[in-house]
């Protein structure tokens, strides 16, 4: 059960690496099609906070599930 966990996490942490990945690449598309760098960095910024905030509740629900964990093996 702890390998598949484990598996899981490292594939969660990937994806979400190829989405800010992703995200600017769109961004440097977007500078190259003649938008601002101003209005992509804005953009990327729109577009990273939700990635970043879904990043946070994994690492608070695996905060949480550790603490959960330890407190049972007492």
């Amino acid at each position: 059960m702890q390998i598949k966990r484990h598996i899981l996490s490292k594939t969660i942490a990937l994806l979400l690496a190829m989405q800010l990945f992703l995200i600017g690449f769109q961004a440097k598309s977007r500078i190259d099609r003649g938008n601002s760098s101003i209005e992509a960095l804005i953009w990327m910024i729109q577009q990273y906070i939700p990635v970043l905030v879904k990043i946070r509740s994994l690492q608070d629900k695996r905060e949480k599930n550790d603490s959960l964990k330890s407190k049972s093996k007492r």
